[in-house]
């Protein structure tokens, strides 16, 4: 199984398998191949502990230490030299971000800050965030990450975790995004498999536009977000074809479920790539999978429609007499006349003076 990163809330579940860390102490930092950085702890009650982490795409707990370069990089001789027998006081994502701050104390406090979006960093700074080194020298148009510059972190999206209605709705309302799911998936932050997932267990159709949802779906989306945050607190590795999540996803089987998602991640190769076969296949796979759904909401709309027909059908002489009434009318009168004309009528539920329109209810 391929899978390139982790998204916010995969992050959010790692790091609560991952708090008993806290207060163990670093005793081996190693550099491995692939920019991959070994962190070899001592746990209080838990012993020899291996954090193994991958710019960009994730940290994990590891079984066993791979085989180690017999010359260390200099950028790993620098963490040596700041980190080694040093403390984790602390160890917290960043709001909802993809990045993982390690608070240490030696003689002095540090952070080691784990970048983990984009291509990602390391990056070791004092007490005041001013860097001391990176694995990664980086300019942004906001920010730069090198020595004896300030660490600024990235300007923060939305928080989903902190997230109420009242913000929910406006973001929505606003949105130019194609459909629910994206709009969840981008600017609440969630990534695709969530926003999806979010649709399903809210009931609400993720092909929509984001400014059609109504208030009450809208508390019903961060109900369904704040389900899901109560979900990770202790979560599961859940292994599917193509993913592995640290929740159930609603309708998918998957493989297998391990005890942890750590576990989960820590069987994923991070630089493994797919056979052009498998690439073509999953995307064949994909692209039946969307068609299906498309007929599925064909389906539903002929249904749909067919219902609405046989409703006019068993009503035409009744809507035809109004027909007839409102041609009448409009001979005479403008539409404000009859539209307070119309209302004495028991069925006619409103009346639209702008668009035109009578809504019936039959």
């Amino acid at each position: 199984m391929v899978k390139k990163n982790i998204s916010s809330l995969e992050l959010a579940a790692l790091m609560q398998e991952l708090k008993f860390l806290i207060k163990g102490k670093i005793s081996q930092i190693y550099h491995q191949e692939n920019e991959e950085i070994l962190l070899q702890l001592h746990v209080p009650g838990k012993g020899k502990q291996l954090l193994k982490l991958v710019p960009g795409k994730w940290l994990c707990l590891e079984q066993e230490k791979e085989e180690t370069p017999i010359k260390p990089s200099s950028f790993c001789m620098q963490l040596r030299k700041y980190l080694s027998n040093a403390f984790i006081k602390n160890f917290s994502q960043k709001d909802a971000e993809r990045i993982v701050v390690l608070e240490l104390e030696k003689e002095e406090t540090y952070y080691l800050i784990i970048e983990l979006f984009s291509k990602g960093n390391v990056v070791l700074a004092d007490k005041d965030h001013v860097i001391i080194t990176a694995l990664e020298r980086q300019i942004w148009k906001d920010r730069m990450v090198k020595p004896h510059e300030k660490y600024i972190y990235p300007t923060s999206s939305v928080n989903w975790k902190t997230l109420t209605e009242k913000e929910v709705g406006p973001i929505l309302g606003r949105s130019e995004k194609k459909n629910v799911a994206t709009a969840l998936a981008t600017e609440i932050g969630l990534g695709g498999v969530y926003a999806e997932e979010v649709c399903v267990r809210a009931e609400i159709d993720k092909n929509r536009l984001p400014k059609e949802v109504k208030t009450e779906e809208v508390r019903r989306i961060v109900k369904t977000i704040r389900s899901l945050l109560e979900l990770i607190e202790k979560p599961k590795g859940y292994i599917y074809e193509e993913d592995s999540t640290p929740l159930p996803l609603t309708g998918k089987k998957e493989k297998e479920i391990v005890a942890t998602y750590n576990e989960a991640i820590s069987r994923l190769n991070p630089f493994q790539k797919k056979s052009p076969y498998e690439q073509k296949k999953n995307s064949l796979l994909r692209m039946v999978e969307s068609q299906e759904e498309s007929i599925k909401e064909l389906q539903q709309k002929i249904e749909d429609n067919a219902t609405k027909g046989n409703k006019i059908y068993e009503h035409y002489t009744a809507l035809q007499k109004l027909l007839g009434i409102v041609k009448e009318l409009r001979k005479t009168k403008d539409w404000k006349d009859i539209a307070v004309e119309l209302k004495k009528e028991k069925k006619i539920k409103s009346v639209d003076l702008k668009n035109k329109k009578i809504v019936v209810e039959l």
